[in-house]
């Protein structure tokens, strides 16, 4: 069974290199660098089964999150892979290699994927998600000149809510959930197949909010694929909040005690001995 990790990365050089030495001693990696951030690709150099992709700028929750993330697929499906696990790069695995590894050897013909059909309960401030896909956001464009492109897209969403006219959406019964997803190779194959069929899906997706957490789920969902609605995250969330809380000591009982396979998220800047202590015990 060969399997492939992709990761998207954007901070804590320290943190990617102890994950990437982890998960490359049985699995081939697979980096995004957010092009922003000045790190040295030649860290990797010395490692064979570990592949940087072309970079792109990457805003949060802007549409070249998706297309980072389509780099990770389109590169790593040039080989023949049975499984696509797709982590950022602020994750650990809290397993071992060989038990993520077992993990897909027993589960070839599955893919988990969080999802759930729009709109989603947890996004009702948002019209269920609609509201991200409906509307015009310039999340692309924060820098120089492109402020104005950014201040632009802002009047139009404000006439957009002012008048009620929204986007036309793309044909096709829409879902969601959380972008990180362990795919098998007939996922992936028919994901490849999908976009090169139906190329507007995709540009469907620009300039709109956050929807790095609902074109792949779409695509699949609306797919004849065994999909377990369970994508082997842990992540501690508090009230009110729209990122999960940055996992310290005090989680690391929790995360012994976890089924899942990955827990997210972790910053060696506000505590590296949690960081230390998980690669411990995945051993």
């Amino acid at each position: 069974m060969k399997a492939a990790v992709l990761i998207l990365a954007h901070k804590n050089v320290w943190q990617l290199q102890q994950l990437v030495n982890r998960l490359s001693e049985d699995f081939d990696v697979y980096i995004h660098a957010d092009a922003k951030w000045e790190l040295d690709e030649s860290l990797f150099k010395n490692d064979p089964n570990v592949f940087m992709v072309k970079r792109h700028i990457v805003n949060w929750g802007s549409y070249h999150q998706i297309l980072a993330t389509l780099e990770l697929f389109n590169t790593s499906f040039k080989k023949d892979y049975d499984y696509y696990m797709l982590i950022s790069g602020l994750d650990l695995p809290v397993k071992s290699n060989i038990f993520i590894k077992n993990f897909m050897e027993n589960n070839l013909t599955r893919s988990f994927v969080n999802s759930e059909s729009l709109p989603k309960k947890a996004w009702a401030g948002q019209n269920g998600g609609f509201d991200r896909i409906d509307y015009y956001f310039g999340l692309d464009f924060n820098t120089g000149v492109d402020i104005l492109k950014r201040k632009a897209f802002s009047f139009i969403q404000r006439l957009q809510r002012k008048y009620g006219f929204r986007r036309k959406r793309f044909d096709i019964e829409f879902y969601g959930g959380w972008n990180w997803v362990n795919l098998n190779r007939e996922a992936m194959q028919y994901l490849m197949n999908f976009l090169k069929e139906k190329p507007a899906f995709l540009k469907s997706f620009k300039n709109t909010y956050c929807a790095d957490e609902i074109w792949l789920q779409t695509v699949l969902l609306n797919g004849p694929l065994e999909i377990v609605n369970n994508n082997y995250r842990y992540t501690s969330w508090e009230d009110h909040a729209s990122h999960p809380k940055l996992l310290t000591m005090q989680d690391l009982e929790a995360l012994k005690q976890s089924e899942d396979l990955f827990a997210r998220k972790f910053d060696e800047q506000e505590d590296r001995k949690v960081i230390e202590a998980v690669y411990q015990m995945t051993k």
